[in-house]
């Protein structure tokens, strides 16, 4: 296989692809490897990552198109301020971390010259320009906040609409105890809340980068079968839109490499290993943004004030132009103070309470984050490591870890937020009352770390990661089936190999509904239904009928506990437990509700009330596969949507998808009003440090033109949990050619 040519003589790098597409690229020098993989990402995935440098700084609707959707979240990143303070930010970064991603953006824009305009380009009108600095910046921003706090703002989005539908403050307190104890019910039911984003602006969010939900563990020599510490990571995202998130690619400089995982439009690896040190993040589900209630009134220099306790003061106003392609440009007038942003739109603001929301990912210092990522490819052992990783202010992660010398290991980072009068964060509180204001950030030695457990492994799968008599870190409740199952799984590992991790990648047990069956069946009439359940093992797989019967009765269940006229509502809950508008905290408070002795929710009934009337809906149903149930498409991230995009091909057939929310392979196949979304495995990896290799798939490959043979090549591998092997250096892919 010939060399790519670079067009730049001062570069001293060598790039070949391997059989599977993936680029290896060796230099004498980092930088030149660095500018290798910018390179790579614009030739690969340039449109990719010029438009979601667009969307981060909300220039979507004038670069792409003047589509509602756009317009929409260009209006939401640009009052979020993710485009803000980037040139603080780069002055903030040690001179040596500056010129690597100089050097990452130099290869970048080569690349783009190279490229040329793509067909998403070019049918979009879209006009590239350079790469600097500033844009790696955004897209850190974007991996941050627009995947990953956003979902913990509609959190309390959703918490806010259920106190305005009129739900039982008694009920809601019960549910989310103790994290409500303390809330003014009475005022939240005043504040004005601004309308939720559209189906397709959601849908746009979903697919943006980020690390919603991942696995990651790893395995100490004395329970290898190696004698060598082992690791495995599979972060978890939207797959059916190709071209996949991740970009794989090897880098070698010298005696040292890196491979595994990349994010076209910044220089890091989330999942990867190099010749020292193997690592995997999860993310922790930290909360780092609140709601406040401001007081708000007509006057002042700009329109508008909010009060401090009787003091009335001037919000400060700040005019972004958003560009509309084809049209006029608009305005967005966006009110803030030290507290935060106002949520609502200028226009229909009135006199009283309304929202403004803060994040810690504001303040300086956070383009840190990058930095913390370049500093992870040259540590060299896990404790290294973990300091590196225990400073990076944003997002909030689990990394887990493991070296050459068998040391594993786990360390959160994240910037949290000290917060006053021993508030918790899930509902919005008063910003009139000082004593409610964030009081700096929370000291990281807080945060989960764990060293060379004595057990032998180290494991998190998004599960809560609160202190004992500590401050909440994740206020919002969530689940930990698929902890435990990887847990219980490696403690029935003594001697674990490599083939056990992929196994267990690839698991479909579910504790959820192991654990919910206990509580189920001694309340089901004997016949078909009973007997099936009770033999099943609890497997999600594409044939099984039994996890189509429990899905219903679970749902069932949950309907008649929850989701009737006393709670929150049949209409609300049946979009709240269904595939379009599935919300893992209403479903985790459920769940605990349901292993309690009684509960207030259940309105008078017993356990057994509710499983018999949830069995009476669902007897004469049917049975099906999960096939049928829980099956996808797979679409262009460009052009799968739009009747051109169909015409060329650019939609699959439909697959089944394994697992589900609470197994390993987390399965989760959702619809929203104009497409299916889902939620699995973006990229497996498995690694053993006594050898220089790692094994991989992912559900798509290396290019983002649909017509390249490494568009989708890694698909098979994916669905059959058939991993390939990545190596480091051209050797390797001389070696194989």
């Amino acid at each position: 296989m010939k060399p790519l040519k670079i067009p730049r003589a001062d570069r001293q790098v060598v790039i070949l692809r391997d059989g599977h597409g993936i680029p290896h690229v060796q230099a004498d020098h980092w930088l030149d490897a660095v500018y290798g993989l910018g390179y790579m990402h614009a030739t690969d995935r340039g449109t990719q990552l010029l438009f979601a440098r667009s969307i981060a700084r909300g220039s979507a609707a004038g670069d792409i198109s003047h589509s509602p959707e756009l317009l929409e979240t260009d209006c939401f990143f640009r009052r979020v301020g993710l485009h803000m303070h980037l040139q603080r930010e780069i002055d903030l970064l040690e001179d040596d971390v500056r010129e690597q991603l100089e050097a990452y953006s130099d290869g970048v824009n080569d690349g783009l010259q190279k490229l040329g305009r793509s067909l998403p380009m070019w049918a979009t009108g879209f006009r590239p320009r350079s790469w600097t600095v500033q844009s790696s910046l955004l897209i850190g921003n974007l991996l941050s906040f627009g995947g990953l706090a956003v979902s913990r703002l509609q959190n309390e989005r959703l918490l806010m609409e259920l106190i305005h539908a009129g739900v039982s403050d008694v009920a809601l307190r019960e549910m989310f105890a103790p994290r409500l104890d303390q809330v003014d019910f009475d005022l939240l039911r005043q504040v004005r809340i601004r309308n939720r984003f559209s189906d397709e602006a959601l849908e746009l969010l979903a697919d943006l980068p980020r690390l919603a939900g991942s696995n990651a563990w790893a395995v100490s020599p004395q329970r290898s079968a190696s004698g060598q510490a082992l690791l495995a990571s599979d972060p978890h995202l939207e797959i059916n839109r190709l071209p996949a998130i991740w970009y794989e690619a090897a880098l070698r400089w010298g005696d040292h490499y890196v491979m595994g995982a990349t994010l076209p439009g910044c220089p890091l690896f989330s999942v990867a290993r190099t010749d020292r040190l193997a690592w995997g993040v999860t993310y922790m589900k930290g909360d780092t943004t609140d709601f406040f209630v401001e007081d708000c009134r007509l006057g002042g220099a700009n329109g508008w004030q909010y009060r401090r306790e009787e003091q009335w003061h001037d919000f400060q106003l700040r005019r972004e132009v958003i560009q509309c392609k084809g049209a006029d440009p608009e305005t967005l007038l966006v009110l803030e103070n030290e507290q935060g942003t106002l949520e609502m739109d200028l226009g229909k603001l009135r006199p009283g309470y309304h929202l403004s929301c803060c994040w810690t990912g504001r303040q300086p210092g956070y383009g840190k984050s990058l930095e913390t990522w370049l500093n992870m490819i040259h540590s060299g052992s896990v404790a290294e490591a973990m300091d590196v990783a225990r400073e990076c202010p944003q997002p909030t992660l689990c990394w887990v870890l493991a070296d050459v010398a068998g040391h594993i290991g786990l360390q959160g980072c994240g910037r949290f937020p000290r917060r006053g009068n021993q508030q918790i964060g899930l509902a919005p509180i008063p910003a009139w009352d000082p004593a409610n204001h964030w009081q700096g950030i929370l000291d990281t030695t807080i945060l989960p770390s764990c060293y060379d457990p004595p057990e032998g492994f180290v494991a998190t799968a998004n599960e809560e990661f609160n202190p004992v008599d500590g401050p909440l870190l994740m206020a919002h409740p969530l689940p930990d089936y698929r902890k435990r199952r990887i847990d219980e799984r490696l403690d029935q590992l003594p001697q674990a190999t490599l083939e056990d991790m992929q196994e267990l990648q690839y698991d479909v047990v579910s504790l959820q509904a192991r654990e919910l069956l206990d509580i189920f069946l001694p309340h089901l009439p004997d016949g078909e239904i009973k007997n099936q359940l009770a033999q099943w093992d609890c497997r999600y797989t594409p044939d099984s009928h039994e996890a189509s019967w429990f899905l219903k009765l679970y749902r069932g269940v949950i309907m008649e506990m929850i989701g009737n006229e006393h709670g929150i509502g049949w209409r609300r809950m049946l979009y709240l437990s269904s595939r379009a508008g599935y919300s893992t905290m209403i479903l985790t408070a459920a769940d605990r509700l349901l292993m309690q002795e009684k509960s207030s929710w259940w309105q008078g009934k017993s356990k057994a009330d509710l499983v018999r009337r949830a069995y009476e809906h669902v007897q004469d149903e049917s049975p099906q596969p999960w096939s049928e149930i829980n099956s996808f498409h797979f679409t262009d991230r460009f052009f799968g949507n739009q009747r051109a995009g169909r015409l060329l091909g650019f939609k699959s057939r439909r697959y089944a998808m394994p697992g589900n929310h609470a197994t390993p392979f987390q399965g989760h196949v959702m619809q929203t009003a104009t497409r299916e979304t889902t939620f699995a495995p973006s990229y497996h990896l498995v690694t053993d440090m006594g050898s220089d290799a790692a094994w991989t798939n992912l559900p798509g490959g290396p290019s983002e033109s649909r017509f390249s043979r490494y568009y989708r090549n890694d698909l098979s591998n994916w669905f059959t949990g058939t991993y390939k092997q990545l190596q480091p250096g051209i050797e390797s892919v001389l070696r194989d050619d």
